[in-house]
């Protein structure tokens, strides 16, 4: 049984979902210090032929760590009329892209007072679109402590999974540490390489968008053809 532990983040690209759909469960590691200005805010689309970054805007909290758990989304501005404005503008008019902007449409407008409340309710929404149904956990609700690879095999431990699949940007401190070696779980790194695909309303394919540009041109069967292909 195969186990991911992934930061919840805004509009995530394709490769998450990709390693997403390679588990049995499926983690959301939300009690770690939030970074600003990370993929945990924001995240870019197609508009005009050019990358644009939509971010949602956070209240400063009362102190100067907080866990993404604790991130609260600033209300008081309109960023959720922005965004939804600014995806109809963007995608309205692609094949696929009234659905996908409907159902987050959908998110966005929900009453979420929490930045990994909005996030996690946007990734399982896309997920489910995808057909891609792991179980899904939250970090900070279970019970276990410790730092780093000791916290991930304890997690993938208490779920009684045998192996814990990584994204590739963790591998320099999983190998520096060696807790893997030491323990029964086993370790695999995920690749994803995305294949260009027609873009409507770019002269080149630009990579690394949110999945929101994949499932907008290409529509769900042809996005979850896309993810396994791409993946390793």
């Amino acid at each position: 049984m195969k186990c991911a532990i992934m930061q919840p983040t805004y509009l995530p690209w394709a490769g998450y979902f990709s390693l997403l759909s390679s588990v049995d469960s499926f983690v959301f590691l939300d009690d770690v210090q939030f970074s600003r200005r990370s993929w945990q805010q924001r995240n870019r689309i197609l508009f005009n032929n050019q990358e644009q970054y939509l971010t949602v805007p956070i209240l400063k909290g009362g102190k100067d760590k907080q866990l993404i758990s604790e991130v609260r989304i600033d209300n008081t501005k309109p960023w959720r009329r922005k965004h939804i404005q600014t995806l109809k503008q963007a995608y309205m008019k692609h094949p696929y892209g009234k659905e996908i902007v409907f159902l987050l449409e959908e998110c966005i407008n929900s009453d979420h007072k929490l930045l990994g409340d909005l996030n996690i309710s946007i990734i399982r929404k896309i997920a489910k679109k995808l057909d891609l149904h792991p179980t899904f956990h939250l970090s900070s609700e279970l019970p276990m402590k410790g730092r780093k690879s000791a916290y991930l095999i304890n997690i993938c431990h208490y779920l009684n999974m045998d192996t814990y699949i990584s994204p590739p940007g963790s591998k320099v401190y999983i190998e520096e540490e060696g807790l893997f070696s030491e323990s029964d779980i086993g370790l695999a790194y995920h690749q994803y390489h995305p294949k260009p695909y027609t873009q409507i309303g770019s002269s080149s394919f630009i990579s690394h968008l949110s999945i929101v540009d994949m499932l907008a041109n290409l529509g769900p069967e042809a996005t979850k053809k896309a993810l396994k292909e791409g993946s390793k």
